[in-house]
């Protein structure tokens, strides 16, 4: 058999990865973070603890990365167009894409839903993800000033906590609120609170 290559290498490495993300995530998700062990993950993917610490130092670390992951595959879109500017175009296209999103990854979406109930973990997160927060509200409170809001600071507490907890009721309960009684619903009540 012939040495592997740094291609080859860098693919094993990326589908260990990959493997111990996914098994940590199912098993944060059933279990809950703080009762889930980085033996317990090591088991499940069928490696050992020591190769594990290879890819992550620790639990936390596992974590941080599932979050990105999570955070960057909504947010990718937020700005199409890259102009600094959100549209209303743009606007639709983003409550859509987080709902299929959300809708293709239930499984990370409850998590991250359930850790949003933790105190710390939030206030962590919230520091982790300030700088990243801070532009896409700067851009979507300028959208909401845009679109003909008299009252954008609490349209944008209205507008995002009207998404929030339709995005928790679109993964918490899919057969229920499905894509036809959800998506466009969920985008007009956005444009009623802001034309009113």
């Amino acid at each position: 058999m012939s040495p592997k290559s740094a291609e080859q290498f860098n693919d094993i490495r990326t589908q260990k990865k990959e493997l111990i993300l996914n098994v940590a995530l199912e098993l944060f998700a059933e279990n809950g973070f703080h009762a889930t062990s980085i033996s317990q993950i090591a088991k499940k993917a069928k490696i050992s603890k020591g190769l594990t610490y290879n890819y992550f130092e620790s639990k936390r670390d596992i974590l941080d990365e599932i979050i990105k992951k999570g955070f960057n595959s909504i947010y990718s879109d937020f700005d199409l167009n890259n102009d600094g500017v959100l549209s209303e175009d743009e606007f639709r296209h983003f409550v859509k894409h987080s709902f299929d999103i959300m809708r293709e990854n239930t499984e990370f979406w409850k998590l991250y839903f359930s850790l949003m109930f933790q105190p710390k973990v939030t206030e962590s997160f919230q520091h982790d993800y300030s700088e990243s927060t801070q532009k896409i509200f700067k851009m979507f409170y300028q959208f909401i000033i845009n679109s003909g809001s008299k009252d954008p600071e609490s349209d944008l507490l209205v507008i995002s906590s009207l998404l929030k907890g339709a995005y928790i009721t679109g993964v918490t309960a899919p057969k229920i609120f499905t894509r036809e009684k959800l998506d466009d619903k969920v985008i007009d009540a956005c444009f009623k609170i802001l034309k009113k």
